[in-house]
């Protein structure tokens, strides 16, 4: 039984995302910052909302480590968020030393926790944070390509006009551009998506997903997207509380899965109260392959950089 979840990194996605856990009513929320002020500012901010929810939720927050001591999840979201003409490699640069600090604080506090990284660069800070934890990787893994598929998902919708319950679909590979968006996974109540589209707007729909992320920055400047992101992990610590059996893409360490070893890649995954009770896989036809292999070397060489 989950008693308690910590949320380190007090941002827009961390808080968001420590609101819509209110309604789990766990017995005990942490939310940790490196300023603090921050923390306590958005947990007392959320206990005001107490006489709307009524939740039992015991609220701590500071920038203390020990605060997430027994946690039973933890979600990490610290770091700088991408803004405008920032790259990833850059990104990299700063969110790597941050990640390595925060895995160290969660093995030696909370060694028995299942670790939802939501930092960006997604796939390579949880490459870091799993070789940095020690953890097993069925308990530590990133929230990536499940953000990128409810994307898809409002996007698919949109193009076709029917409700994103009545379509299937989803995204695989790195959380950036080169995300793989098949359209052979695309179906509108069960037929294929090319029956619906013509060619051409089936290839907008993948290219604008795959922009996704960047289209919301071009217009926020400087910060990123919060919604879809903290309700993505909020989807990923459901299942695990509930024992759900949900298959959900998200990013984890392979070793010789896909015919790909020593990477971090976002792949359809079975998610329960062990976190990831098996990693799925999926036939892939050879433009999937070609493109994933190239996403193999993608990871590589930035995570070699």
């Amino acid at each position: 039984m989950v008693k308690k979840i910590s949320v380190i990194g007090s941002g827009a996605v961390g808080s968001t995302l420590a609101f819509h856990l209110l309604r789990l009513n766990l017995k005990s929320l942490s939310l940790v910052d490196v300023a603090g002020d921050l923390a306590k500012g958005v947990a007392l901010d959320l206990e005001d909302t107490r006489a709307f929810f009524d939740f039992p939720t015991l609220i701590s927050a500071g920038s203390d480590f020990s605060l997430i001591k027994d946690s039973d999840i933890i979600a990490v979201t610290a770091g700088v968020a991408r803004k405008e003409g920032m790259s990833r490699l850059d990104l990299l640069k700063i969110n790597a030393k941050v990640v390595k600090e925060v895995s160290a604080e969660i093995k030696k506090h909370a060694p028995a926790a299942i670790v939802i990284m939501v930092t960006n660069p997604l796939d390579i800070i949880t490459y870091i944070a799993t070789k940095e934890t020690g953890f097993s990787r069925n308990r530590i893994f990133g929230m990536g390509s499940s953000l990128d598929s409810a994307r898809l998902l409002n996007l698919f919708s949109q193009e076709v006009s029917v409700a994103t319950s009545s379509l299937e679909g989803f995204v695989f590979g790195l959380h950036n551009n080169e995300m793989v968006v098949s359209a052979q996974r695309l179906k509108v109540r069960g037929e294929a998506l090319t029956k619906n589209l013509s060619p051409e707007r089936i290839k907008k729909l993948q290219e604008r997903t795959a922009m996704r992320g960047g289209e919301i920055i071009g217009y926020l400047k400087n910060r990123s997207a919060a919604f879809a992101p903290s309700l993505s992990c909020v989807r990923l610590i459901e299942a695990i509380v509930y024992d759900k059996n949900e298959i959900i893409p998200v990013s984890v360490l392979l070793n010789g899965e896909y015919g790909l070893k020593n990477v971090c890649l976002g792949v359809p995954c079975l998610i329960n109260h062990k976190g990831i009770e098996k990693i799925i896989e999926i036939e892939l036809n050879a433009q999937e392959k070609e493109k994933i292999k190239k996403v193999e070397e993608t990871f590589k060489e930035i995570a070699g950089s």
